[in-house]
């Protein structure tokens, strides 16, 4: 051990043991560039990404701090959890800065000097950002932050002091939710990275879909793409065949009725024969939507989409612009992307804007396979591939 090691030993025991410093995990963000998901249940090496922060904070023997405001987070046990007590007028969240300024109150309350901040969507951070930033602050330093090779300064990476609290109160009243633009009054430090020896990997966020697709390249969701008559049920009846998993959600079928071309739709369990009923009738089509039978979707469809098994497969065979006002049905549709269990799904072929259909299309845990004529078996081969590798079927 060097002596540049043992002074940060002697050091970091000390602060631990005064119980000066804390650490605090920032989760209360609406991730809307990752299409509304709550990135601190993102995975990475089948572990949530706040799973893998708090194991690091904990390391540190610090009492920690979830911050909390558009989601509802799992509390690690012996932490506290802390939501935004800092809000607009209308209840509108303002921030990490609100996060930073909430945990400070807190720790505040609870006699600590200071705190160390981590954002909930670095999966790549460790202790050492921690034991690094320990090594700058001075009886008069309000905020300790890195400056990255990319020339960012890491604002949600730092440390900060209780006595940031009035001008972070102040500012935050004023509408100046900006970090940087608070710095700026503070008595700051802003270190670069590289003279502290930290790889830029560590700082790394995860904010879109392609993003976490460097991340986690093995998602979890088919998504099967293409227009009418393209084959995308024949293709999901192909792949259904090959499954070991319990069959769940929906089918569609459409009967045609007249000369006029009217198309009658109705929804059926994925798991046994179609079933033509007035109480199934999701709609009536023609080249369009005709009408819609809201409650079918709402009642029908939502229980079909509940209550999963562990090892399921969940079949929804098509998600399209008919249930476009069945909000608990479409609710439910996109809780099940957000999780764990497969989806297999068809979605219809974005011939017109709709920004629902452009969520599950783009969402971060779905895998997206456009077929057409000319592609089918190809396809097919991808997606029974991605089957079995990423659903572990046999």
């Amino acid at each position: 051990m060097t002596l540049h090691d043992l002074f940060f030993v002697v050091r970091h025991f000390m602060l631990v043991m005064e119980k000066k410093y804390g650490c605090a995990l920032l989760a209360g963000g609406r991730g809307r560039r990752m299409g509304g998901i709550n990135k601190a249940e993102l995975k990475k090496d089948r572990q949530t990404f706040a799973e893998t922060i708090e194991a690091e904070l904990n390391r540190t023997g610090m009492r920690c701090y979830l911050s909390t405001a558009a989601y509802d987070q799992k509390i690690p046990e012996n932490w506290a959890m802390v939501s935004d007590s800092i809000t607009g007028e209308d209840g509108t969240f303002l921030g990490p800065a609100a996060g930073i300024c909430s945990c400070l109150m807190k720790a505040d309350q609870d006699g600590l000097e200071g705190l160390f901040f981590v954002p909930c969507d670095a999966p790549f951070f460790r202790v050492s950002v921690i034991e690094a930033l320990s090594m700058y602050i001075k009886e008069d330093t309000d905020a300790v932050c890195f400056r990255t090779p990319d020339g960012r300064i890491q604002t949600v990476f730092g440390w900060y002091s209780v006595h940031c609290i009035p001008l972070m109160k102040e500012s935050l009243k004023r509408g100046r939710n900006k970090i940087m633009a608070m710095l700026e009054e503070m008595n700051t430090k802003i270190i670069s990275s590289e003279e502290a020896d930290l790889d830029e990997k560590l700082f790394a966020n995860i904010n879109r879909p392609e993003d976490y697709l460097s991340v986690n390249s093995e998602r979890i969701h088919i998504l099967i793409e293409g227009k009418k008559r393209a084959g995308k049920s024949t293709l999901i009846d192909r792949v259904l065949k090959e499954t070991k998993r319990k069959i769940c959600g929906y089918r569609t079928a459409v009967l045609k009725t007249d000369e006029e071309g009217y198309r009658y739709v109705y929804m059926y369990p994925a798991s046994e024969r179609a079933e033509i009923t007035d109480e199934n009738l999701t709609g009536i089509t023609r080249r369009k939507v005709i009408s819609v039978n809201a409650h079918v979707f709402e009642t029908l469809g939502v229980r079909l989409l509940s209550e999963i098994p562990e090892d399921g497969l969940i079949v929804m065979d098509e998600i399209g612009y008919m249930e476009a006002g069945c909000e608990n049905f479409r609710t439910k549709v996109k809780e099940l992307f957000d999780g764990d269990i497969p989806v297999l799904a068809a979605i219809k072929d974005p011939f017109r804007e709709d920004p629902y259909l452009d969520m599950i299309r783009n969402h971060p845990k779905a895998r997206l396979f456009r077929l057409n004529e000319d592609n089918r078996e190809e396809i097919y081969q991808e997606v029974l591939a991605f089957m079995k590798r990423r659903w572990e079927d046999s």
